[in-house]
């Protein structure tokens, strides 16, 4: 599962655009225009109306998801010490293993994720590259 991580920014912006054309298609929809094409194309495009909402519906349960508190490990180097840690006392970040003994952090939230990816002192990261996986629950 490389880099299964739920970019919320993206299903942010792509539910911004499906919304947009669901505003457009039921402006066509209201107008005069929408009465003057066949029966058969009128359903059609009522159907498409009827998926559309659906499929908004489905982004903004995976938005809430990629939003929830699920945690993942964050492997920048493909080795076994090659996971992304903090140390908890002084919050200093360095790769080593995804083990954790209470002293440093080695699972994330998508939240924290999303930070880093924006922090400068991350951007020698090619986050294209990162193995980014859900910790299991026990």
């Amino acid at each position: 599962m490389i880099n299964k991580i739920i970019d919320t920014e993206n299903l942010n912006l792509e539910l911004f655009e499906l919304e947009t054309k669901i505003e457009k298609l039921q402006k066509f929809i209201d107008c005069d225009d929408f009465l003057s094409i066949s029966t058969i194309n009128q359903m059609l495009l009522a159907n498409q109306m009827v998926g559309m909402a659906m499929y908004r519906d489905s982004l903004h349960k995976r938005i809430k998801l990629a939003e929830g508190d699920s945690e993942y490990t964050v492997q920048v180097l493909p080795n076994d010490d090659g996971f992304l840690n903090k140390d908890i006392g002084d919050g200093v970040y360095f790769l080593y293993d995804n083990e954790g003994d209470g002293k440093y952090q080695t699972h994330f939230t998508q939240s924290e994720i999303d930070e880093m990816k924006t922090n400068p002192f991350f951007t020698a990261i090619n986050w294209d590259e990162v193995k980014i996986e859900p910790v299991e629950s026990k």
